[in-house]
């Protein structure tokens, strides 16, 4: 992928697609409530990612269960996974017919059915799509990306066989998202084999934060990494390229903070950056009326489920749980189209 994909180019994807094709998305903002009813009366199942499935969030999953009863008339059941393949396959069979997905795994099941449809995610601190992304990227030392030279750009080709540091196996743009385009790279069964030392790297090494994996590849202790952008902004400055792009270098500030004061002056160089975006839901609509559709969304997308501390949480509450953080008073679930997600999907062109 060359070049720099940033919010703003995302958000002009989704606003030409809706102009060309007629379609209106909400005002942006929240909306009131709703409700539709409909003649079905078979409940609709909810599936979740496992990182939504553990107990702690029952009350998230209990939420929505709630809001999608009042919103259609039907009840709603929920469908937990220890597998993002079981989710994503529930979706697309029509097992399940609302989910909550990542972005990368919206895009899976949507080229194995076309009927799987992104709805909602939640928003930015304003209220909208601009911002409603961060970056996952992979990276090595500066003093060793000619090992990586593909052409007049990077690649990771040349990983296998190499020390790497993931952030932790539940991170999306740590693990889930690196290691996906890792798998797709090789061919490989699954991320299963990233994680056994000597299969295909040959150590595995976890920083428990995107800081500690930054820090793993710039001490030695790893020769590639993945970590995002926003997590380590504020220690280091871009010192050659455009910000996210592959081959663009950056070096630790000389007064940067711990843990980043063991690594001054280091430099990184990406191999590979992906956009994550905000997880959306999505509904099989050959499962879903179209006003049972319209009514979710609605229901979803209003000020009272904004307001939901079981689904919007306080980040300030260490205790607190829920589906998305409470980043501003106009975080809400916002309509999204399936071209917003097309970033994801280009991935390999």
């Amino acid at each position: 992928m060359e070049g720099t994909i940033t919010a703003k180019r995302v958000v002009a994807v989704l606003l030409t697609a809706a102009l060309a094709f007629g379609t209106m998305l909400f005002a942006t903002g929240c909306s009131s409530n709703s409700n539709e009813g409909s003649s079905n009366s078979e409940p609709i199942t909810v599936v979740f990612l496992p990182d939504s499935s553990s107990a702690d969030m029952e009350a998230s999953r209990d939420a929505v269960a709630e809001i999608i009863k009042n919103a259609t008339g039907r009840d709603a059941e929920i469908m937990t996974t220890t597998d993002y393949n079981v989710a994503i396959e529930a979706l697309v069979s029509g097992k399940a017919q609302v989910g909550l997905l990542g972005a990368e795994g919206y895009v899976q099941a949507n080229e194995k059915n076309n009927a799987v449809q992104a709805a909602f995610t939640n928003s930015d601190a304003n209220g909208t799509l601009d911002e409603a992304c961060y970056y996952s990227r992979i990276c090595v030392k500066t003093e060793n990306a000619d090992q990586y030279k593909d052409g007049d750009s990077y690649s990771i080709d040349n990983i296998k066989g190499k020390s790497f540091s993931f952030v932790s196996a539940t991170s999306t743009s740590g693990f889930a998202i690196p290691s996906t385009a890792i798998v797709e790279k090789f061919g490989l069964e699954s991320s299963d084999e990233l994680l056994e030392d000597g299969k295909f790297f040959s150590s595995v090494m976890f920083g428990d934060s995107h800081q500690g994996s930054a820090v793993n590849l710039l001490s030695g202790n790893a020769e590639a990494a993945a970590f995002n952008d926003v997590d380590i902004a504020q220690y280091v400055d871009l010192v050659s390229g455009e910000p996210n792009a592959v081959g663009s270098v950056y070096k630790v500030k000389d007064d940067a903070e711990a843990p980043f004061d063991s690594v001054r002056g280091e430099q990184f160089t990406i191999l590979e950056v992906t956009p994550v975006l905000n997880a959306p839901f999505c509904y099989n609509t050959d499962s879903l009326t179209e006003d049972e559709q319209n009514a979710i969304t609605e229901a979803m997308c209003s000020s009272e489920t904004a307001s939901n501390p079981a689904i919007f949480y306080d980040g300030e509450d260490e205790n607190a749980t829920g589906l998305a953080e409470k980043i501003s008073d106009k975080c809400c679930y916002i309509p999204v189209e399936d071209s917003w997600y097309d970033p994801i999907r280009n991935l390999g062109e």
